[in-house]
């Protein structure tokens, strides 16, 4: 007889960038235990909502849920949903592999870091008992559990190498539109001083050109995908595994039949690169400038690119036609008014049309974290919407970590900042009347106001 797993992505489902996005990370587990256990053994639901009601109707016999740090109180929400049918609860994500002690008692076992050999284990060791024995589960790696009133981790597991003998996500258990989202990579070289997900890979790791190639011809041939975000922290490390990517695109006659966007960094940026991406038929690209101050921009992203490298990453991408958008984050410990106009000006100046602007938040498992919590602004029992980056909508609760700025300063800025991004839209509706339905989208997506 199968059992049933009900694995639940616990999303903010009012924001329509999250509910965009299939779970692909739950894809993976899925796709993982397939290959394992084959169909038969095993009967699997992937939801982001009606959670309740589906515990109920579906009546699982193990949940798995998976969360960022912002919307954790939606997994503790779920995990208590499930523990009222006295259903074992996995969880796993960025949150709990960085922060192991924010679990709670509804939750049983907590994987840390990637989850594919993980959940195999689990599931060899709950096949046959139908619970998760402690003693069982001290002889597995990457783990954190309650062992009575504390709890325990096991030693940490090794990165899953090579990268290829991870099966593609079962995206038949998802919505997948025209436009959708690939994992090449994971990890980043970098370390910037706000960002949770270079600390939850640790190192940088890549699928094969191969892989990636035959993952995007069965989104095309299987699913009408045209065009493909992606979603690496940043997809250009390599080189020479993108030439190799498009080779293997032009030998599947696939090549300029999608379109692709990606993140990538200004200081990894020349002519050659821009014509590699074009090559690929990159439309846009994205970039975490940060700031327009260089002292800023060397707190943020540790001393190791500069203003010049920006603006020569945007002048390089307008010149091959690839749309650049950015990312800045203002509200440092001790940026002043003065050095956040510098970045509202390096904004005008480089005319980008398209930029998102955010207050510096203390992630878990970042150096900003650690600032924060020495100065009691955060814990690990503590109310985990705070960290939602949307500043307009989140300006009451939010963790202010300026102290050159009072909260009202920042919030003025932003709307300075906001109000700009608005004009920007609006003058490329009028310029580009055939761009109005995606630009739609991207104001939706950038601006919560």
């Amino acid at each position: 007889m199968k059992i049933k797993f009900l694995l639940i992505n616990a999303i903010d489902i009012t924001k329509s960038l999250q509910t965009s996005l299939p779970p692909l990370s739950l894809g993976y587990l899925v796709s993982s235990l397939r290959e394992r256990y084959g169909n038969d053994m095993i009967d699997f639901r992937i939801i982001d909502r009606d959670v309740a009601v589906t515990i109920r109707s579906y009546k699982p016999d193990v949940v798995g849920i998976t969360s960022v740090s912002q919307n954790f109180n939606f997994a503790m929400k779920y995990a208590k949903m499930a523990k009222k049918f006295r259903i074992p609860v996995l969880v796993g994500g960025t949150h709990v592999t960085v922060l192991p002690t924010s679990m709670t008692r509804d939750m049983d076992v907590a994987v840390l870091g990637e989850g594919e050999e993980a959940i195999k284990e689990l599931l060899e060791i709950f096949l046959p008992k139908k619970k998760f024995a402690i003693s069982d589960l001290r002889r597995l790696k990457g783990l954190a559990f309650w062992d009575g009133k504390k709890i325990v981790k096991t030693e940490i597991r090794p990165p899953i190498m090579p990268m290829d003998a991870i099966p593609v996500p079962a995206r038949d258990l998802m919505k997948i539109e025209k436009c959708t989202h690939v994992f090449s990579s994971r990890g980043c070289p970098y370390r910037c001083v706000f960002c949770a997900s270079s600390r939850f890979w640790n190192k940088t790791r890549f699928f094969s050109a191969k892989y990636v190639v035959a993952e995007i011809k069965s989104l095309y041939e299987n699913y009408g995908v045209r065009e493909i975000d992606f979603w690496d922290d940043l997809f250009i490390v390599s080189k020479q595994r993108i030439k190799e990517i498009v080779s293997l695109l032009r030998k599947e006659k696939l090549l300029g039949k999608l379109t692709f966007s990606c993140a990538v960094r200004s200081n990894l940026i020349d002519e050659s690169m821009a014509k590699l991406l074009k090559k690929l038929n990159v439309k846009g690209v994205s970039m975490g400038l940060e700031s327009g101050t260089p002292r800023i921009l060397d707190y943020l992203k540790g001393g190791n690119v500069n203003i010049k490298d920006h603006m020569r990453a945007i002048r390089i991408f307008k010149k091959y036609g690839i749309e650049p958008s950015a990312s800045f984050i203002i509200g440092s410990p001790n940026e002043t008014r003065e050095e956040i106009l510098q970045t509202f000006k390096f904004i005008k100046d480089s005319k980008l049309r398209g930029f998102g602007i955010y207050v510096l938040t203390p992630l878990p498992g970042t150096p900003i974290w650690e600032y924060a919590k020495e100065r009691g602004m955060v814990s690990e029992k503590m109310d985990w919407s705070t960290l939602n980056v949307e500043f307009l909508e989140n300006h009451e609760k939010a963790i202010i970590l300026s102290e050159t700025l009072t909260k009202k300063e920042l919030y003025d800025l932003i709307l300075m900042f906001k109000l700009e991004q608005k004009r920007r839209y609006y003058i490329d509706f009028i310029k580009h009347p055939i761009n109005i339905l995606r630009h739609l989208y991207h104001l939706l997506k950038n601006s919560s106001s």
